[in-house]
């Protein structure tokens, strides 16, 4: 029981630098979506959009494959998980079984670190402003 959240940081950090350098370098050749999924991740690539996406995978990939500042890495990854899904389920259903085994991965992480979120979910937090 110990080993799967070590497990599960490992296999998300694998495949999200891996894929993040994809976006980035180009190495993967990957099919293309059709429809509006096509004219979507066009603009997106024609952008920039998924290079900057690919840092961020790249960044939150290595910071899980290292151990360090693993619940911000989960932060990162948030969004671009949630994008993911909503890619796969809105535009183009083709591939939705990684994306919510990603999404599966990322929740039994934070589940694992929930005490790195519990602060977020004070209802009325003070501020500190000694330091100010």
């Amino acid at each position: 029981m110990k080993y799967i959240p070590l497990v599960s940081r490992l296999l998300l950090g694998l495949i999200f630098f891996i894929f993040g350098l994809n976006n980035i370098l180009h190495f993967l050749h990957m099919p293309y979506p059709s429809g509006d999924a096509l004219t979507w991740f066009g603009i997106m690539a024609a952008h920039g959009w998924m290079t900057f996406v690919g840092v961020i995978m790249v960044v939150a990939g290595l910071l899980l494959l290292v151990g360090r500042f693993v619940p911000l890495a989960l932060v990162l990854l948030a969004p671009v998980i949630v994008n993911i899904l909503l890619y796969h389920a809105l535009l183009w259903p083709h591939g939705y079984i990684p994306a919510i085994v990603v999404a599966v991965l990322e929740v039994v992480l934070l589940l694992a670190y929930h005490r790195s979120f519990a602060p977020l979910l004070v209802p009325d937090p003070a501020a500190d402003t000694r330091k100010l």
